[in-house]
């Protein structure tokens, strides 16, 4: 008697489940569908062999960042997450793992992902492609000007 009662209740809630999400379609129709095409956008050169194009959206931003061999982004941090994938290349990263600092190298087709405000610092040991997602949007990118962290990259060492 108790499989008499629970599978008309499954069948039951499977196809409520269908229903609803047919109805959700309608609510987020009103959101702005963005569409980004990184090989027709404009590089912005960031630093002495730093270059990125980066886009956002309510909630999160890309980037792609093209390094140098030997190009450097210090030590910062931020309060968004950040998630980077090297797409090619290799780097040298210094961050707190475990409360200590640590060097990681992280190569083509690895990830490394660094909590809200977890200091972080780059180094390409060759050219690199590293691709990076920031949650929520960073508003220290949102002007025109470099975050401070940035700015004495740009002079030649």
């Amino acid at each position: 008697m108790t499989h008499k009662i629970y599978i008309p209740l499954i069948i039951c809630f499977i196809g409520s489940m269908g229903s609803a999400q047919i109805t959700n379609i309608d609510s987020v129709a009103t959101s702005k569908v963005q569409h980004f095409n990184f090989d027709q956008m404009k590089s912005d050169t960031i630093g002495v062999g730093i270059t990125r194009k980066w886009f956002h959206g309510e909630k999160g931003q890309m980037t792609i960042f093209n390094l140098e061999k030997a190009a450097h982004i210090p030590w910062h941090k931020h309060p968004n997450e950040q998630i980077t994938y090297i797409i090619s290349g290799k780097v040298k990263i210094k961050t707190i793992m475990d409360g200590k600092e640590e060097f990681v190298i992280v190569s083509g087709g690895e990830v490394i992902v660094f909590p809200e405000n977890v200091p972080h610092e780059f180094w390409a040991m060759e050219p690199t492609v590293d691709l990076d997602v920031h949650v929520p949007v960073r508003q220290d990118w949102l002007s025109n000007d470099l975050p401070e962290y940035l700015k004495d990259t740009n002079k030649k060492q």
